[in-house]
């Protein structure tokens, strides 16, 4: 018989749970899954995503890009070698046909199988070691988009977070969560146009020793020889405040907010890609927001 869920109190004691130094909790949800197989699944994957998917060991997982040709954000996965010639990739449920079209447009001759995608259950766990979750046997861990998580894809999401016992938490905390530590999702913070410094994420899913891949040469120059013009800032709201928003500073558009929560110790924030030359500190102001916005460092309460 299944045990039993245990609950978090309250949603500021969930938020807490899933911060960094918290308690621990898991929040239920889903996601896209695709999986690439046979003997030249690692090349392939390897000249589209922008991390060393090749270099992973097996029952190993990175956070990887997929760019269009001129390096704007398509989708962000998760990539978990199942063995030398078997890969599963875990995508936003919005954004799994985006990758599967990808993956089919420029598979030509590569002897490999792709399947996918399938709609999966998916229990993203803070407060445990990943090591731990793996030998748990319940599902493949890759790891968390919200830092100091990670996520376990598994056949029911409930059964699996008794199985754990650890207290369940609504997806609200686990958004209120994300927006504190300034993770942005693809597609929700990014645009059709955004690149990948201007989301900040060049640390956490780009590896710039691997070859060639798929909008490498504008990471890359981005990386080495320039900067962008726009990044990714937090918002300190004067009141909770409804993305997508216009963010402007003396009458001109600087950037949009598009994530917010409203969380116990911050109170009302958001995130927003921004005009670089808009400081932290600075005060912008929000559409629909009566008051001025303080521009911070991203994870918020960052010096």
């Amino acid at each position: 018989m299944t045990p039993p869920r245990a609950q978090a109190a309250d949603l500021a004691d969930a938020y807490a749970r899933l911060r960094p130094g918290g308690a621990g909790a898991a929040v239920a949800g889903r996601c896209g899954l695709l999986w690439v197989e046979g003997p030249d699944a690692a090349g392939f994957l390897q000249g589209l995503l922008s991390n060393d998917v090749a270099g992973l060991e097996a029952g190993r997982g990175c956070r990887a890009l997929l760019l269009d040709a001129k390096g704007h954000l398509r989708a962000e996965l998760r990539v978990h070698r199942d063995g030398p010639e078997a890969f599963t990739a875990v995508a936003a449920p919005a954004l799994a046909d985006v990758v599967a079209e990808t993956f089919e447009r420029y598979h030509f001759s590569e002897e490999l199988e792709l399947l996918g995608p399938e709609a999966a259950d998916l229990v993203t766990v803070a407060g445990r070691d990943r090591e731990d979750l793996a030998a748990a046997g319940l599902g493949i861990v890759v790891p968390g988009l919200v830092p100091g998580t990670a996520d376990l894809v598994v056949d029911d999401a409930r059964e699996a977070i008794a199985r754990l016992g650890v207290p369940e938490a609504p997806a609200e905390a686990l958004e209120m969560a994300r927006v504190a530590a300034g993770a942005p999702l693809v597609g929700v913070d990014t645009g059709e146009t955004t690149l990948v410094q201007e989301a900040g994420l060049e640390h956490a899913a780009v590896s710039f020793d691997k070859g060639c891949y798929l909008g490498q040469e504008t990471v890359a120059r981005a990386q080495f020889r320039g900067r962008v013009n726009r990044v990714l800032r937090g918002l300190l709201l004067p009141e909770p405040a409804t993305p997508p928003a216009a963010v402007t500073r003396d009458g001109r558009e600087v950037g949009r907010l598009t994530s917010a929560a409203v969380t116990p110790d911050l109170g009302p924030i958001g995130l927003a890609i921004m005009r670089r030359e808009v400081e932290p500190g600075e005060a912008v102001d929000v559409a629909g927001v009566e008051g001025a916005a303080r521009v911070a460092s991203l994870p918020f309460g960052a010096p």
